[in-house]
Protein backbone atom coordinates (compact mmCIF):
# COMPACT_ATOMS: atom_id res chain seq x y z
CA UNK A 1 0.00 0.00 0.00
CA UNK A 2 1.12 3.08 -1.11
CA UNK A 3 2.33 5.61 1.64
CA UNK A 4 0.60 9.36 1.85
CA UNK A 5 3.07 11.66 3.26
CA UNK A 6 1.31 13.32 6.66
CA UNK A 7 -0.01 16.95 6.25
CA UNK A 8 1.69 17.80 9.72
CA UNK A 9 2.81 16.45 13.13
CA UNK A 10 -0.30 16.95 14.49
CA UNK A 11 -2.05 15.00 11.92
CA UNK A 12 0.67 12.36 12.22
CA UNK A 13 -0.27 11.40 15.73
CA UNK A 14 -3.52 11.34 14.90
CA UNK A 15 -3.26 8.74 12.01
CA UNK A 16 -0.83 6.61 14.92
CA UNK A 17 -3.77 6.63 17.30
CA UNK A 18 -5.66 4.80 14.25
CA UNK A 19 -2.81 2.62 13.27
CA UNK A 20 -2.60 1.96 17.11
CA UNK A 21 -6.09 0.90 17.37
CA UNK A 22 -5.51 -1.19 13.90
CA UNK A 23 -2.42 -3.27 15.12
CA UNK A 24 -3.97 -3.93 18.39
CA UNK A 25 -7.18 -3.27 19.46
CA UNK A 26 -7.35 -4.91 22.92
CA UNK A 27 -4.28 -2.47 23.83
CA UNK A 28 -6.49 0.67 21.92
CA UNK A 29 -9.52 -0.27 24.31
CA UNK A 30 -7.52 -0.46 27.39
CA UNK A 31 -6.23 2.92 26.79
CA UNK A 32 -9.23 4.12 26.47
CA UNK A 33 -11.40 2.60 28.81
CA UNK A 34 -8.99 3.90 31.66
CA UNK A 35 -6.91 6.77 30.43
CA UNK A 36 -5.15 7.33 33.59
CA UNK A 37 -3.42 4.16 33.47
CA UNK A 38 -1.25 5.43 30.73
CA UNK A 39 0.52 8.19 29.97
CA UNK A 40 2.43 10.03 27.18
CA UNK A 41 5.97 11.00 26.98
CA UNK A 42 7.38 13.51 23.76
CA UNK A 43 10.76 14.51 23.09
CA UNK A 44 10.72 18.23 22.01
CA UNK A 45 10.76 20.14 20.10
CA UNK A 46 9.10 18.17 17.05
CA UNK A 47 7.76 15.05 18.99
CA UNK A 48 5.09 17.77 20.70
CA UNK A 49 3.10 18.38 18.27
CA UNK A 50 2.74 14.69 17.41
CA UNK A 51 1.65 14.23 21.19
CA UNK A 52 -0.96 16.63 20.83
CA UNK A 53 -2.66 14.68 17.91
CA UNK A 54 -1.68 11.07 19.96
CA UNK A 55 -3.11 11.92 22.59
CA UNK A 56 -6.41 14.25 21.65
CA UNK A 57 -7.79 10.51 20.58
CA UNK A 58 -7.14 8.70 23.77
CA UNK A 59 -7.75 10.92 26.15
CA UNK A 60 -4.38 10.87 27.95
CA UNK A 61 -2.02 13.45 29.78
CA UNK A 62 1.73 13.91 27.99
CA UNK A 63 4.89 15.19 29.38
CA UNK A 64 8.01 16.50 27.90
CA UNK A 65 11.25 14.56 28.07
CA UNK A 66 14.12 16.43 27.06
CA UNK A 67 17.00 14.45 25.16
CA UNK A 68 20.15 16.28 24.13
CA UNK A 69 22.89 14.85 22.06
CA UNK A 70 26.76 14.71 23.42
CA UNK A 71 27.95 16.70 20.52
CA UNK A 72 31.38 15.85 19.10
CA UNK A 73 33.81 18.42 19.52
CA UNK A 74 35.21 18.88 16.25
CA UNK A 75 31.83 17.86 14.45
CA UNK A 76 28.99 19.96 16.23
CA UNK A 77 26.34 18.48 14.15
CA UNK A 78 27.14 14.56 15.13
CA UNK A 79 26.90 12.69 18.33
CA UNK A 80 28.48 10.09 20.63
CA UNK A 81 25.81 10.06 23.10
CA UNK A 82 22.30 11.64 24.76
CA UNK A 83 22.05 13.32 27.43
CA UNK A 84 18.11 12.92 29.22
CA UNK A 85 15.63 15.08 31.57
CA UNK A 86 17.17 13.91 35.02
CA UNK A 87 20.98 13.64 33.95
CA UNK A 88 21.12 10.15 32.25
CA UNK A 89 24.05 9.79 30.18
CA UNK A 90 23.86 7.10 27.16
CA UNK A 91 26.67 6.91 25.73
CA UNK A 92 27.59 5.08 22.08
CA UNK A 93 29.55 2.53 23.07
CA UNK A 94 30.07 1.51 19.39
CA UNK A 95 31.13 5.14 18.19
CA UNK A 96 33.06 5.80 20.65
CA UNK A 97 36.30 4.33 20.28
CA UNK A 98 36.42 5.53 16.74
CA UNK A 99 36.27 9.28 17.52
CA UNK A 100 39.75 9.63 18.51
CA UNK A 101 38.96 11.47 22.20
CA UNK A 102 40.42 11.91 25.75
CA UNK A 103 38.60 11.42 28.56
CA UNK A 104 38.83 15.17 29.37
CA UNK A 105 37.01 16.20 26.17
CA UNK A 106 34.19 13.55 26.73
CA UNK A 107 33.73 14.44 30.06
CA UNK A 108 33.61 18.28 29.03
CA UNK A 109 31.65 17.71 26.30
CA UNK A 110 28.99 15.50 28.49
CA UNK A 111 28.74 18.73 30.57
CA UNK A 112 28.07 21.11 28.27
CA UNK A 113 25.10 19.12 27.58
CA UNK A 114 24.08 18.87 31.17
CA UNK A 115 24.07 22.43 31.06
CA UNK A 116 21.50 22.48 27.94
CA UNK A 117 19.51 20.33 29.62
CA UNK A 118 19.02 22.81 32.69
CA UNK A 119 18.42 25.86 30.42
CA UNK A 120 15.73 23.95 28.68
CA UNK A 121 14.04 22.67 31.84
CA UNK A 122 14.10 26.41 33.54
CA UNK A 123 12.73 27.33 30.06
CA UNK A 124 9.83 24.78 30.10
CA UNK A 125 9.15 25.83 34.03
CA UNK A 126 10.46 22.26 35.27
CA UNK A 127 10.61 22.25 38.64
CA UNK A 128 14.40 21.80 40.27
CA UNK A 129 13.15 18.49 42.06
CA UNK A 130 11.76 16.16 39.60
CA UNK A 131 11.39 13.24 41.55
CA UNK A 132 7.63 13.70 41.86
CA UNK A 133 7.40 14.47 37.98
CA UNK A 134 8.41 10.68 37.19
CA UNK A 135 6.82 9.23 40.53
CA UNK A 136 3.36 8.97 38.86
CA UNK A 137 4.54 6.48 36.20
CA UNK A 138 5.38 3.77 38.48
CA UNK A 139 3.18 0.69 36.92
CA UNK A 140 1.56 2.88 33.92
CA UNK A 141 1.81 2.01 30.29
CA UNK A 142 4.20 4.40 29.17
CA UNK A 143 3.52 5.89 25.02
CA UNK A 144 6.80 7.48 23.82
CA UNK A 145 6.51 9.77 20.92
CA UNK A 146 8.54 11.59 18.55
CA UNK A 147 8.19 12.84 15.21
CA UNK A 148 10.34 10.17 13.89
CA UNK A 149 13.30 7.74 14.31
CA UNK A 150 16.05 8.31 12.23
CA UNK A 151 19.47 6.53 14.07
CA UNK A 152 17.05 5.88 16.85
CA UNK A 153 19.82 6.80 19.78
CA UNK A 154 17.73 9.42 21.09
CA UNK A 155 14.81 7.40 21.34
CA UNK A 156 17.01 4.81 23.22
CA UNK A 157 18.33 7.17 26.00
CA UNK A 158 14.71 8.00 26.54
CA UNK A 159 13.84 4.64 27.35
CA UNK A 160 16.50 3.80 29.33
CA UNK A 161 15.56 6.69 31.54
CA UNK A 162 12.38 5.68 32.03
CA UNK A 163 12.79 2.04 32.80
CA UNK A 164 14.41 3.33 36.21
CA UNK A 165 11.01 4.74 37.06
CA UNK A 166 9.26 1.08 36.86
CA UNK A 167 7.12 1.81 34.53
CA UNK A 168 4.42 -1.57 33.60
CA UNK A 169 5.08 -1.51 29.94
CA UNK A 170 6.83 1.25 27.44
CA UNK A 171 5.50 1.61 24.17
CA UNK A 172 7.03 3.69 21.72
CA UNK A 173 4.85 4.98 18.60
CA UNK A 174 6.32 7.23 16.06
CA UNK A 175 4.90 8.38 12.58
CA UNK A 176 8.20 7.20 10.55
CA UNK A 177 11.51 5.40 11.38
CA UNK A 178 14.46 4.13 9.86
CA UNK A 179 15.51 0.09 9.57
CA UNK A 180 18.17 0.51 11.75
CA UNK A 181 16.05 2.27 14.54
CA UNK A 182 13.22 0.09 14.05
CA UNK A 183 15.87 -2.67 14.87
CA UNK A 184 17.27 -1.19 18.02
CA UNK A 185 13.95 0.49 19.54
CA UNK A 186 11.86 -2.81 19.21
CA UNK A 187 13.74 -4.94 21.14
CA UNK A 188 13.98 -2.17 24.54
CA UNK A 189 10.39 -2.21 24.77
CA UNK A 190 6.99 -4.01 24.47
CA UNK A 191 5.85 -2.44 21.47
CA UNK A 192 6.38 -0.43 18.44
CA UNK A 193 4.00 1.15 16.28
CA UNK A 194 5.09 2.70 13.48
CA UNK A 195 2.85 3.19 10.32
CA UNK A 196 6.34 3.77 7.49
CA UNK A 197 9.48 2.34 8.02
CA UNK A 198 10.83 2.78 4.41
CA UNK A 199 12.85 0.15 2.62
CA UNK A 200 15.56 2.23 1.52
CA UNK A 201 19.48 2.86 2.22
CA UNK A 202 18.86 6.66 3.09
CA UNK A 203 16.72 8.16 4.97
CA UNK A 204 15.37 11.82 6.75
CA UNK A 205 12.31 12.07 9.21
CA UNK A 206 11.54 14.88 6.87
CA UNK A 207 10.83 12.59 3.83
CA UNK A 208 7.64 11.70 5.62
CA UNK A 209 5.83 15.30 5.68
CA UNK A 210 4.38 17.21 2.98
CA UNK A 211 5.57 20.14 4.72
CA UNK A 212 8.70 19.72 6.80
CA UNK A 213 10.32 22.61 9.21
CA UNK A 214 12.12 22.63 12.52
CA UNK A 215 9.24 23.69 15.29
CA UNK A 216 10.68 26.72 17.11
CA UNK A 217 10.51 26.41 20.59
CA UNK A 218 7.78 29.36 21.15
CA UNK A 219 5.45 27.15 19.38
CA UNK A 220 6.37 24.29 21.73
CA UNK A 221 5.08 27.03 24.27
CA UNK A 222 2.22 27.59 22.80
CA UNK A 223 1.26 24.48 22.05
CA UNK A 224 1.52 23.20 25.92
CA UNK A 225 0.07 26.44 26.98
CA UNK A 226 -2.41 25.86 25.29
CA UNK A 227 -3.32 21.85 25.53
CA UNK A 228 -5.95 19.82 27.72
CA UNK A 229 -3.62 17.05 27.78
CA UNK A 230 0.06 18.30 28.64
CA UNK A 231 0.26 17.95 32.37
CA UNK A 232 0.99 20.78 34.55
CA UNK A 233 0.42 19.47 38.00
CA UNK A 234 1.90 16.12 40.01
Amino acid sequence: MRFERYESRFEAGIVLSRFLEKMNQDLALSIKQNPDNSFCFCIPNGGVPVAEGLCSQFNIKYDLLIVRKVKIPYNTEAGFGSVTTDGSVLLNDYLLPHLNLNQESINRSIEITKEEIRDRLKFYNFPENLKNRYAHINGKSLFLTDDGLASGFTMLAAIRMLKKYHPERIYVVVPTASNRAEQLIKKEVDGLFCPHIPNTWSFAVANAYKHWYDVPEKEVKEIIEKSGYYIREY
